[in-house]
């Protein structure tokens, strides 16, 4: 894949991506990974006002990852990443699609801190999100239920639209 084609183009989702989304969110693996909400919960997602969907395509594929932002015009803790997954992980569109995420919140909004949070045993995306300059800011201790029922830590990363300008 040459790099224009991993360059990806942001769309604001709309409730005809939601099957793209929750296919997703449904790969194998990631269930230990990522949430997955039912077709309600997104369809109340894209209402709310202060939540965007944002739909990666590369020149390839017409859809290849989504994100959900949330709080995009808090004046405190930030715009948070309250989701993001791609459609073939590993094929190098992750990392770009992560930049241009970043780059879309502080260039379309008032927020100066994007922040989200990983589960503690996902070692890619915590590399992956240190590479796009965020920063570990804490942990959550057994902050969440595993559909095993397991408990499990996550770890919250920010970065500051400052950091980002410098990058």
């Amino acid at each position: 894949m040459t790099e224009a084609e991993r360059r990806p183009s942001l769309a604001l989702g709309v409730a005809a991506d939601l099957e793209f989304v929750m296919a997703t969110e449904r790969l194998p693996g990631y269930e230990v990974l990522t949430a997955r909400w039912t077709l309600e919960q997104h369809l109340a997602g894209l209402a709310r006002e202060q939540t965007r969907y944002l739909i990666g395509r590369s020149a390839r594929a017409e859809r290849e990852g989504f994100a959900i932002l949330e709080n995009i015009n808090d004046p405190n803790e930030g715009a948070k990443l309250k989701r993001i997954a791609v459609s073939e992980p590993g094929a190098g569109f992750g990392r770009p699609f992560l930049g241009a995420v970043i780059g879309w919140v502080f260039a379309s909004t008032p927020a100066e801190r994007l922040w989200l949070d990983v589960f503690t045993y996902n070692d890619r995306a915590r590399h992956v999100y240190r590479r796009a300059g965020m920063r570990e800011d804490g942990l959550l201790r057994q902050a969440y239920v595993l559909p095993s029922g397991a408990r499990v830590d996550r770890v919250i990363m920010s970065i500051l639209k400052s950091e980002w300008a410098r990058l």
